[in-house]
């Protein structure tokens, strides 16, 4: 079962080794831990250089390892962690109003791979300008980054057409001599109630899906029900038909720069009154 831990998403595998996803984005970061993030400051305008980073500390990642050993009842030396599988990954930096509302004002590809960087060379001016300032002053709501992604997500969901035999086929004989094919016969059955198309599934994530399964359950139905329908069978009729295959979900991780700036300040204040005592 998937779970959040520590600013991580786990999902377990029947391979070898299950996934992570971090929940937040960082920034690339110098030595001491501080984000890089440099602005040529022309007056009216300027220019913010920085890269995004979609990663995980290796400090978070073996504290994941030791839940999911005390979950599992597992060796933590067993456990095996990879990036999650995830698709067209993609980075938007953002300009933000300071009041919760932010707009993409650039997006980077990224490097396609963990910890998928993406490098950024803003523009700026105007209030545009004056927002990204407030942003790397620590003010958070100004200044921020996300990356949206797919993750291949395994479903599996089943459809079951069922009908009373002695109902069910009398209905579709007196029909067989319409223009329309077993198939559409069945769907009109289901519509009159006549039958019933039932998909056992908890959640669904798109309307594909269902659809997808509902046609395949017709479908077999139809070829299973040619072979009966001269016939007065008692009893019930259950026609089952499952897909299993990976949906796309969509994922997405944001950050706000300013926390993340407020944050490192914080932490060099906290290092330094250390260092001093």
């Amino acid at each position: 079962m998937s779970f959040d831990f520590r600013g991580l998403r786990y999902f377990p595998s029947a391979d070898d080794a299950s996934y992570f996803l971090p929940r937040q984005p960082g920034l690339q970061s110098d030595t001491d831990g501080r984000p890089m993030l440099t602005m040529v400051d022309l007056g009216a305008s300027a220019y913010l250089l920085f890269t995004g980073r979609w990663a995980a500390s290796e400090h978070d990642l073996s504290a994941l390892r030791s839940e999911i050993a005390i979950r599992d009842h597992e060796p933590v030396d067993q456990i095996k962690l990879s990036y999650a599988p995830i698709t067209s990954p993609r980075c938007n930096a953002l300009i933000g109003d300071g009041g919760g509302s932010f707009q993409t004002i650039a997006t980077s590809h990224t490097s396609g791979v963990p910890p998928y960087d993406a490098v950024f060379n803003l523009f700026l001016e105007n209030d545009r300008l004056a927002h990204a300032k407030a942003g790397l002053r620590g003010e958070q709501g100004f200044l921020g980054i996300e990356y949206l992604a797919e993750l291949p997500v395994p479903m599996k969901a089943t459809a079951t057409l069922r009908a009373r035999a002695h109902h069910l086929l009398p209905w579709l004989r007196a029909r067989c001599g319409s223009a329309h094919d077993l198939s559409q016969l069945l769907i009109e059955a289901v519509e009159a109630q006549v039958a019933e198309v039932v998909i056992d599934t908890l959640d669904l994530p798109d309307s594909e899906l269902t659809v997808e399964l509902y046609n395949k359950v017709i479908a077999q139905a139809a070829q299973m029900l040619s072979r009966w329908i001269d016939q007065d069978a008692p009893g019930d009729i259950n026609v089952a038909v499952t897909i299993d295959k990976n949906v796309n979900e969509p994922v997405r991780a944001f950050a706000d720069i300013g926390a993340i700036v407020s944050t490192a300040s914080t932490q060099a204040i906290r290092g330094g009154e250390n260092a001093a005592s």
